[in-house]
């Protein structure tokens, strides 16, 4: 009974373990992310224009390794949201990211952004939502989600040193893009790059570019193809 008792003990810290671990924001993401308004527990930075975006991070990243990516945005002038989520785990984040765009009314056109993990709330709004939104962007992932039919603006950009989400498994789901999206593909990119974290896996791959000019590079690519 004891010895039973000791193995469930173990087994329910290692999953306590596994639930808080995430990969940490660098501390000049996390610099930016103190200019944020904090809205509940999301991180806001409010535009004038009326463009809005939503920033769904990858799986258990701090969500303010985000903040440059934002920041970037919205010097452009547009809001910008980076949604706080249960265990940094955003495969919850699609009922909070509908709750998000109702809750701001002012915004006429939302571009969702996702990151890795975040391709998934970012497929699943979009097919549940599509009359609210005006783009998508997948970064470093896929659609998880038929979205073929649908009339909406997308752009996945990829990394060509990525080590975690491996090219040609998204290509896979390329038949679940809305028709005509577009594929751009980073050079000297890696996945880690589309944010600023550090990341414990050890897998991604040697970037020869800075995550700086990554999210720069990815930035000006979203405001292009957006025409923003």
């Amino acid at each position: 009974m004891v010895i039973f008792c000791v193995i469930i003990g173990i087994f329910a810290l290692a999953v306590l373990g596994i639930l808080l671990y995430h990969n940490q924001a660098f501390p000049e993401a996390v610099e930016i992310a103190g200019e944020m308004e904090l809205i509940g527990k999301d991180y806001y930075f409010r535009g004038e224009s009326s463009v809005g975006f939503i920033i769904f991070s990858g799986a258990k990243t701090d969500e303010k390794a985000y903040a440059y990516i934002a920041k970037l945005l919205h010097e452009e002038g547009h809001t910008v949201v980076i949604p706080k989520q249960l265990f940094h785990l955003s495969m919850f984040g699609t009922k909070h990211g509908m709750e998000i765009m109702a809750a701001n009314p002012g915004i006429r056109k939302w571009i969702l952004i996702g990151h890795s993990l975040g391709g998934m709330p970012v497929s699943r709004i979009a097919s549940q939502q599509p009359e609210n939104l005006f783009g998508i962007v997948f970064l470093a992932t896929y659609a998880s989600i038929d979205l073929s039919d649908l009339d909406i603006g997308a752009i996945r950009i990829t990394a060509d040193r990525d080590g975690i989400m491996n090219n040609d498994f998204m290509m896979r789901y390329d038949c679940n893009l809305p028709h005509g999206a577009s594929n751009i593909m980073l050079q000297g990119a890696n996945h880690q790059g589309f944010a600023a974290y550090h990341s414990t896996s050890g897998r991604d791959g040697k970037a020869t570019i800075s995550w700086q000019k990554q999210n720069e590079q990815t930035v000006q690519l979203i405001l292009e193809y957006f025409c923003l």
